[in-house]
């Protein structure tokens, strides 16, 4: 069985963390290239994808600051408690379904990314 002790989870809180500013991060770079796809007076059509995919990625920052808030949140309830060893079959309060959460907010920005980047390579 294996055995995770509170540091091990706060690693991965603060591991979390950091994956989800690096995803507000790639927004932001992903927004600026729409931004320049814009400015080159790309055709209608094209226009039509630039505003879906600003719609995804203002929405894929909302749920960035939602994840890192709950995932924040997580964290504080688990320093809060005592230190103790936690075996795997038994969740630490939120931690498995951030856990979750995470695997879906991966998951969905992994398309994201790729839908992109598929757009950029085709249609520009």
């Amino acid at each position: 069985m294996e055995i995770t002790t509170q540091p091990d989870l706060m690693d991965q809180i603060n591991s979390w963390k950091e994956e989800v500013n690096d995803v507000r991060g790639e927004v932001r770079m992903m927004r600026e290239r729409l931004e320049q796809i814009v400015l080159s007076h790309a055709p209608r059509e094209v226009m039509t994808q630039v505003e879906h995919f600003e719609n995804r990625f203002l929405r894929q920052r909302e749920v960035a600051d939602e994840m890192f808030h709950d995932i924040k949140q997580c964290g504080k309830k688990i320093s809060n408690e005592p230190q103790r060893v936690v075996h795997d079959d038994r969740p630490v309060d939120d931690y498995d379904t951030m856990q979750r959460r995470m695997e879906i907010f991966q998951k969905l920005f992994a398309e994201l990314k790729d839908d992109f980047n598929h757009f950029i390579t085709r249609d520009l």
